[in-house]
């Protein structure tokens, strides 16, 4: 048996470990709703103390350590602090964010974003994105508590996961809206390059200053920026070479000239011709590996890169886990 952090660390510099590491609710996308993590601990008998939550809009749950211990896992979470100022709520179910956008609460408790500052312009001027009241990085509520949080977290003996806001991306649709933002990289691509330099560039100052505060009792960096569908990439793959990669590539470059770290980037859906633009910008693991979509197969994705990046995922949560019997979800996690 090795320890939980060097498990992770192994595994990440493709080092066959004694068992496969264990992530549950080290970032935001591989942790559980709230509400289905209330009744997990109901399951299991599990009397800690009130539900943590991370993030008012995505409602997740940040595992506890009886729940975190029950299953053995190897990763344990570390979040930025909320936003002081520039938020509020609007009614019980608007909410607006640090960024200018209004999100609502869907039926099922989760908030979809439904306005921005950009939303619905025909050809939006660069003097919107220049004049605009973005957030400060330096904003003391992102950097409340943080050491103390990282060094809590790091004396559990687990791989500690600083996570990071979302990339240029999301942030960049949360903004314009998701229709217009793709539309913006082929008749607005000023405005759109303009937008992801001014959300990267606050991204890296986050992150830098973050990493100056607990980098040294951080081991991996975490971010997310989808960038496909069910069976292609939202966009031209070249696209993605000349507007968003040079960006992500800053991020994780600055990231990794402040820590040691790694740097465990998710995006959802068929990416596997964007892997190896991955691998040139220092990505060191891929999630969720999400395996029903196009040419996303677990072996064939091995075979491919496996020795040049780690895959942290790779369940099938379409099929398989929902709709799956416990002896099939079983076999499919044996086989991966």
């Amino acid at each position: 048996m090795i320890d939980h952090r060097q498990r992770v660390l192994d595994a990440l510099n493709h080092i066959e470990t004694d068992r496969v590491p264990i992530d549950f609710g080290g970032t935001y996308t591989t942790t559980i709703f709230y509400a289905a993590y209330d009744r997990l601990k109901a399951e299991l008998g599990v009397n800690e103390e009130e539900t943590s939550i991370y993030s008012k809009t995505r409602r997740l749950a940040i595992p506890g350590e009886d729940v975190l211990q029950r299953f053995d896992v190897d990763t344990r979470f570390l979040g930025l602090g909320p936003y002081l100022g520039d938020q509020r709520e609007i009614d019980e179910d608007t909410y607006l964010d640090e960024w200018g956008t209004t999100w609502k609460k869907a039926g099922d408790g989760h908030y979809l974003y439904v306005d921005g500052p950009f939303f619905d312009q025909k050809k939006p001027e660069l003097t919107g994105l220049d004049d605009g009241h973005w957030p400060d990085p330096a904003n003391p509520g992102y950097y409340d508590g943080l050491a103390e949080r990282a060094r809590k977290q790091r004396a559990t003996g687990a791989a500690v996961i600083l996570n990071m806001p979302i990339g240029v991306i999301h942030q960049g649709q949360f903004l314009r809206g998701f229709g217009d933002w793709l539309k913006d990289l082929y008749k607005n691509r000023a405005f759109a390059e303009r937008m992801m330099d001014m959300i990267a560039e606050r991204w890296v100052a986050v992150a830098e200053n973050a990493l100056e505060i607990c980098g040294d009792d951080v081991d991996i960096v975490f971010f997310g920026d989808d960038l496909a569908g069910q069976m292609a990439p939202l966009f031209d793959p070249q696209k993605y070479r000349e507007m968003i990669k040079p960006r992500h590539a800053r991020m994780i470059g600055a990231v990794k000239a402040k820590a040691d770290v790694k740097v465990l980037y998710h995006s959802c859906g068929a990416v596997s011709s964007l892997v190896n633009d991955f691998i040139d910008i220092g990505v060191d693991a891929l999630n969720p590996v999400q395996v029903a979509a196009g040419d996303m197969e677990p072996a064939l994705l091995k075979a491919r890169f496996g020795d040049r990046i780690a895959f942290w995922g790779g369940i099938d949560t379409q099929r398989t886990l929902p709709f799956g019997s416990p002896e099939e979800i079983a076999t499919e996690v044996e086989r991966v």
